[in-house]
């Protein structure tokens, strides 16, 4: 008897007759069996291609004389579909006159089925990541007339071999697509295996009425696995087929806060758009499903004017719990909306930066608070008083939670971890640890007469100082300086003081070379010649250890200092993060370290410009795609690292040509440049883009795949003030 060469088990039969389909097909082993057939995994035996085969048995689809040619009909119309993300059916055949088969393209790597049993929920970037490559596949079927019926998350594999997900999603089973859906449900039944398994969880209405399905049927499937990579489970289930049925029939799709799962209103309305009963109400098309999904999930960013727009600075959603409920809440003084009966108001899309919070209900004084957005969902609750108006505490929530408070938070654990790196308060509330803030925030600790004098005395003492950072940085528009740069200031935190640090930077011979790429986003276009002058640059980003040496040597006060440097405590590095990049610092801040290192070693520093940040990223007139070349390494830079802290500088160990490290990854770097257009291009720049620099490089958590891969071209903006988890920045000189 022969064994299996894996296991070692006893191999059978499941096909009757040698192992060679038509003198060419030579099946090796079998990959899967479902209610419509059994799929095989095989190889040309003249081609040597590995493929995969579909045998149609009989005893599956109930002996259906008309089945074969019917078959053969719907196999010609699957092999017409040609697209990346649809298996490709290459021939066709019939064993023995009544057994049908399909040779497809063989794939390899793991079905959508079991990514959600690994990982239960998905984020929205990743779903719609996913869901987009579905939909270019299913919409191009569609464009040919041809329905799947039955989209499943078995039935969509994502390869593994794939440099991006865009790629990598393949859709099976079109060959299928004209079987009549009573026959699915009836296989479903007759092969009680798992091979069709959650066909009648993602039937659309319908379907089970067995009606004609059409596009649409199609797209309330999609709409059914994307509630369920959002919220871990399908919307319809029961102990019963007919129980199943009825309630996809009647039954409106549960709420998402039902589900404990807190998405912005505008995302929940796409994906329920999906999942109208009546077709006529249904998203129409799968172009304009993913058109919903990116107007949800990506809000179109404020700055350069695109089509199809470049990557904005990640945004956040911000949950606010207020109390009373029903209460109005304002973000920088704009009225979004009024908190449900549950307290509970979501606001999504929310750009990276300060933002002041104010919370208002009749009969309560108002509440007052601040929030930094960088990206990651933030959660925020507002008490308000009925007495004296008094600015009320952020407060951060872990740990248990009520199931009506929105289930995000292991996506906000960094940052509490963060405020727990300011200083916190423990305080145990049963079920609930909540960690308040020691420091009360506040509206504003001056008035405005005397910030009016505050601000003519500063101008008096430090307006030579403050005009000497802004020509430092290249900015000529007044930067402000918020300490004292002359060496004279107090230091403020306690502890050793730090040793001096002396910047190393790398000498880099100018040149001429071609900015920008036509491959790229909407603003690296087009591609155009720029000439740059020798520079010196910071072989490394700024760390903390050299940030604290200036703020000790200057006594610098940032403008808000209790949202200043959130990952430091005390104002000082946490132990053993002195060699990370500063962090959480903006424009200001930078200018008043450049005027202070520029007069300690009798120089000039400044941000370097774009077109110098891009020169040194692509080795000058080499044009490489990355510091170290054209094809990306994994070892070269710290990037794909959702949700992470930087490393310590220089911890990639690709430098470029002239030894300047992480110019990919680690953090985002400010330039000196503001929001421009290459020459050529058709896009503009709006009139607040003197308020805005652009950024470089990317951060931990940017990607090295998919369309917004990081690059050495990649850029982006970003309002002035901006203090982000994610911003850091390195200095430049002349010769």
């Amino acid at each position: 008897m022969a064994t299996c060469p894996k296991d070692g088990m006893p191999t059978m039969h499941t096909i009757a007759g040698e192992p060679v389909l038509e003198g060419k097909y030579q099946l090796e082993s079998r990959l899967g069996q479902g209610g419509m057939g059994v799929v095989y995994k095989a190889r040309h035996a003249y081609l040597k291609t590995q493929l995969a085969i579909k045998i149609i048995l009989p005893d599956l689809v109930g002996n259906d004389p008309q089945l074969v040619t019917r078959f053969r009909q719907e196999a010609l119309a699957a092999a017409a579909i040609r697209h990346q993300n649809v298996v490709a059916v290459t021939d066709y055949g019939v064993i023995q006159g009544s057994i049908p088969f399909l040779v497809m393209e063989y794939v390899e790597g793991e079905s959508l089925h079991d990514l959600l049993a690994r990982e239960k929920r998905l984020d929205p970037e990743r779903a719609f990541e996913l869901m987009s490559a579905i939909c270019s596949g299913v919409g191009a079927a569609h464009h040919q007339g041809i329905v799947h019926r039955d989209l499943k998350p078995l039935n969509i594999m994502i390869c593994s071999d794939k440099p991006s997900i865009s790629q990598a999603v393949k859709i099976l089973d079109f060959g299928l697509a004209k079987i009549k859906s009573g026959e699915l449900l009836g296989s479903f039944i007759q092969a009680q295996t798992t091979g069709l398994m959650g066909s009648p969880y993602y039937m659309a209405p319908e379907q089970w009425a067995d009606d004609e399905p059409d596009s649409r049927s199609d797209i309330y499937s999609l709409g059914v696995m994307l509630y369920q990579m959002l919220t871990g489970d399908v919307p319809f289930k029961g102990s019963s087929i007919p129980a199943i049925m009825k309630k996809h029939i009647s039954d409106p799709a549960p709420r998402f806060l039902e589900a404990g799962i807190a998405i912005s209103p505008e995302l929940e309305a796409a994906v329920l758009h999906t999942l109208e009963k009546e077709k006529d109400k249904r998203t129409p098309t799968v172009e304009r499903m993913i058109e919903e999904l990116k107007e949800a999930i990506y809000p179109q960013a404020l700055g350069i004017h695109t089509t199809s727009g470049g990557q904005p600075l990640p945004v956040s959603t911000l949950n606010v719990r207020t109390n009373p409920p029903r209460s109005r809440v304002f973000i920088d003084n704009v009225a979004v909306g009024e908190s449900r009966e549950d307290g509970w108001i979501t606001l999504n899309g929310i750009q990276s930066g300060n933002h002041k919070l104010r919370v208002s209900k009749e009969g309560f004084s108002d509440w007052f608070g601040e929030v930094i957005c960088d990206g990651r969902p933030q959660q925020i609750v507002a008490d308000l008083n009925t007495g004296v108006s008094v600015p009320g505490p952020t407060v951060a929530i872990s740990g248990g939670v009520s199931p009506n408070t929105p289930q995000n938070l292991s996506q906000t654990l960094r940052t509490v971890s963060e405020m727990q790196k300011t200083q916190v308060q423990h305080q145990n509330t049963g079920d609930q640890q909540i960690l308040v803030s020691s420091e009360t925030p506040r509206r504003s600790f001056l008035s405005p007469v005397l910030l009016g004098a505050a601000a003519l005395l500063i101008l008096g003492i430090f307006g030579i100082g403050g005009i000497g950072g802004a020509y430092y940085l290249g900015w000529f528009g007044g930067a402000k300086s918020q300490g004292n740069i002359n060496g004279q200031g107090t230091p403020t935190p306690d502890g050793p003081t730090p040793e001096q640090t002396k910047p190393d930077l790398a000498l880099i011979k100018g040149g001429t070379f071609i900015m920008g790429r036509n491959n790229g986003s909407e603003i690296e276009k087009p591609e155009h010649q720029v000439t740059v002058k020798d520079f010196l640059m910071d072989k490394t980003e700024v760390t903390n250890a050299e940030f604290l040496e200036f703020m000790l040597a200057t006594g610098y006060t940032p403008q808000i200092p209790d949202r200043f440097l959130a990952h430091w405590i005390n104002e000082r590095p946490i132990a053993g993060e002195e060699k990370m990049p500063v962090r959480f610092v903006n424009r200001d801040d930078i200018a008043a370290f450049a005027a202070w290192r520029s007069k300690r070693d009798n120089t000039l520093y400044r941000l370097p410009t774009e077109e110098e940040w891009e020169y040194a990223a692509r080795n000058g007139a080499k044009q490489n795609l990355y510091p170290w070349g054209d094809k990306f390494e994994s070892k070269c830079a710290y990037v794909d690292k959702p949700n992470s802290d930087p490393a310590p500088v220089g911890t990639a160990s690709c430098p470029n040509d002239w030894g300047v490290h992480d110019l990919i990854g680690n953090v985002l770097e400010w330039t000196s440049s503001h929001p421009w257009v290459y020459p050529g291009s058709p896009h503009t720049v709006t009139a607040d883009a003197d308020r805005k620099l652009m950024l470089r490089g990317g951060s931990a958590e940017y990607r090295s795949t998919g369309d917004n891969k990081i690059t050495s071209t990649f850029r982006l903006e970003t309002p002035l003030t901006t203090r982000a988890a994610v911003l850091g920045f390195r200095l430049v000189r002349d010769p």
